[in-house]
């Protein structure tokens, strides 16, 4: 039986962690729903476009960072040890939404997908607090 709990607990420490440590704080300012990644890679080929990911406007929300060993390292914040071991020492933050504004008939499928990507140090957002607006 111990064994077992030994497992399900190596198991659970090798996983990836979603870590809302840093307190950061994602602000919709726009007057659109939209969606967001963070992340420490600078492509969004894992970005989803789900329910947890949505922005309503005039919102805020505080994302997790997922990471794995990368969180490890010489400061107490998760989150500065994944940026600072990025490729880039940067936390990326995508952001998307879709413009019908310009189709002229909104029952076909033609629309425009907008990506935005910021990319951030942890010196600049010590400086902004932590806290990220899309306007």
């Amino acid at each position: 039986m111990r064994l077992k709990y030994l497992i399900f607990l190596a198991f659970l420490l090798s996983c990836q962690s979603r870590d809302r440590s840093a307190k950061l704080v994602l602000y919709n300012r726009s007057n659109r729903t939209i969606h967001f990644y963070v992340s420490c890679d600078s492509a969004y080929t894992d970005f989803k476009y789900q329910d947890d990911s949505k922005l309503q406007p005039h919102d805020s929300i505080r994302p997790y960072l997922l990471f794995g060993p990368e969180g490890k390292g010489p400061d107490k914040n998760t989150w500065v040890n994944a940026i600072n071991l990025a490729d880039d020492s940067c936390l990326h933050v995508f952001f998307a939404y879709i413009d019908f504004q310009d189709d002229p008939n909104l029952r076909d499928s033609l629309f425009y997908l907008i990506v935005v990507r910021h990319d951030y140090s942890v010196d600049s957002l010590n400086k902004m607090h932590w806290k990220i607006e899309y306007r």
